[in-house]
């Protein structure tokens, strides 16, 4: 009897302790989530205006939401798994070397603007590489903050949900302002063609800017 009594306390000790635990994570996502769900937010708007120059540079050329979003997929996924994986410490570059990338990439998505009308075959894998890039942008900024190892996943997810918000806000808010123009002949003209000449041109500033200095 005595020996059954003791391996009921057990179980119930272990389970107790389960469910604590349980509680505790439960608690802490409570005030994670919304912490790096918005310090990715705050990443695109109002500073990420690097990042806010690629997704227009994006926008500039896609007249089909679909194909947009299609692109803006893609480059979440690349840049959630070299972020996933640079806080892991399986991969680390150097943070002038990203920033000067992330600038490169911004001039190459926006010049090719400037010499089609169509998305090209292979523009979206080229979004997902750029993407791989961005995430190591957005990992400096994530490494900043200490972590519990227990908070790691719900901070990484809440934090590219935030970006991903952000970026969909910034599409939206470009959409309104340029929507009397959209269906337009002229909206290739008058909008898109010279938007793209000047986010290309500040890509390239930055890139001499941060090579340099």
């Amino acid at each position: 009897m005595l020996q059954v009594a003791s391996v009921g306390h057990f179980t119930n000790h272990s389970a107790m302790t389960r469910i604590h635990l349980v509680l505790t994570t439960l608690a802490t996502a409570g005030v994670v989530i919304p912490q790096f769900f918005l310090l990715g937010f705050t990443h695109i708007l109002p500073g990420g205006l690097d990042h806010i120059l690629f997704i227009l540079g994006l926008f500039f050329l896609a007249r089909n939401f679909s194909v947009l979003l299609f692109q803006m997929t893609l480059f979440t996924l690349a840049h959630s798994l070299t972020l996933g994986l640079s806080l892991y410490g399986i991969i680390s570059v150097s943070t002038t070397f990203v920033e000067v990338a992330i600038a490169l990439s911004i001039s190459f998505i926006a010049i090719e603007n400037l010499f089609t009308k169509h998305l090209s075959r292979w523009r979206p894998w080229v979004v997902f590489g750029f993407g791989l890039i961005h995430g190591l942008g957005f990992a400096h900024t994530f490494q900043d903050t200490i972590l519990k190892p227990t908070d790691f996943l719900p901070a990484l997810f809440s934090f590219n949900v935030g970006i991903e918000v952000g970026q969909l806000v910034v599409v939206g808010l470009t959409f309104v302002a340029v929507s009397a123009w959209w269906k337009r002949d002229c909206y290739e003209r008058i909008i898109a063609r010279p938007a793209s000449a000047i986010i290309a041109l500040t890509g390239l500033y930055w890139a001499v800017d941060r090579a340099c200095f």
